[in-house]
């Protein structure tokens, strides 16, 4: 006999009562099965195999979805906190018998984003439109859009749309990720990169078989990020791939996961120079012109970004910045 246990679970960890009832449970077997604590409940009517922490039963129980940066983290979205984050919990425009929790933020939905999505999570593109726009900084915003083409949730047809659902100017993330990033690691470097000036190429092809180097800088210092999780056996293919760069023309330079995360002066010093020995330019210290303009904190944004370059202004750009 199947149990209640074994039917929420294969729904995933989330089921209605009436779907158990069309599957034979009785509300005696429903009390047996949470007094034996085989599912819990977080809310009247729906039954979980989650723990009560896990942030879709606490989305559940609030009366909602779970959104934004925690939706995305159960995805395996980069981010340089361990830390899980904030709950949010996105609830339609009309919901009503909430019930509130410390540290859980509830936000208000539209209708096309109610009509997306799972029982516990909203759509995974609502998710990230949302993740963008609250991430703690710029460079974390970029993060979470690389990822997200890196998983190809967005793609060149519907990045700028997706990215700018909550906030219009968020579109111009687009304009800042590539396809190119395939760890966090090489998110950040690039992002940084331009932030100061330099022209940035991402998976620039150097070897016969395809072999690729991370990031070329300003066409001749080539970047390399080594995360101990992929390079750690790799030792003399990375130090093969080294000659190839330097066949192709590239001064390299491979950097570890601690030097990007906290040594990152070190770095930036280092690639200007190599570009300077290989008669690169100097760092303009400004991102390219066809980027949009990085723009400060306001009110709950800690980023924002400005017009996208050559757009024709409008009336509503102003409403916007």
């Amino acid at each position: 006999m199947t149990t209640i246990r074994e039917l929420v679970a294969a729904a995933g960890g989330l089921l209605h009562k009436r779907d158990l009832v069309g599957h034979g449970a009785t509300d005696r077997h429903l009390t047996a099965a949470v007094r034996a604590r085989d599912v819990r409940r977080p809310r009247r009517g729906w039954y979980s195999t989650w723990p009560s922490t896990d942030p879709r039963f606490v989305a559940v129980a609030v009366g909602g979805r779970l959104t934004g940066a925690a939706a995305l983290a159960l995805l395996g979205a980069w981010a340089w906190d361990r830390r899980p984050p904030d709950v949010v919990v996105s609830v339609p425009r009309s919901a009503s018998r909430l019930r509130r929790r410390r540290g859980v933020r509830v936000v208000w939905d539209g209708g096309d984003v109610v009509d997306r999505g799972g029982t516990a999570t909203v759509d995974a593109r609502d998710a990230l439109a949302r993740a963008v726009v609250e991430a703690p900084s710029f460079e974390d915003a970029v993060v979470l859009a690389d990822w997200a083409r890196s998983v190809e949730l967005i793609g060149e047809a519907d990045d700028r749309a997706v990215l700018g659902r909550h906030r219009p100017d968020a579109s111009g993330l687009a304009d800042w990720s590539d396809e190119g990033a395939q760890s966090i690691l090489e998110s950040a470097a690039g992002t940084r990169l331009r932030l100061a000036g330099r022209v940035v190429e991402r998976q620039v092809v150097v070897g016969p078989r395809g072999e690729a180097v991370d990031h070329v800088v300003d066409g001749t210092a080539s970047l390399e990020t080594d995360g101990r999780e992929h390079h750690a056996d790799h030792f003399e293919r990375d130090r093969r791939k080294d000659l190839l760069t330097i066949a192709a023309g590239f001064v390299p330079c491979r950097v570890s996961y601690r030097q990007v995360r906290e040594e990152w002066a070190a770095v930036q010093e280092a690639v200007d120079r190599l570009v300077g020995l290989a008669g690169g330019p100097p760092p303009s210290g400004r991102p390219e012109a066809r980027l949009p303009r990085v723009l400060g904190a306001r009110g709950r944004r800690r980023w924002r970004l400005g017009r996208d370059p050559g757009m024709p202004r409008t009336r509503t750009d102003f409403a916007l910045s």
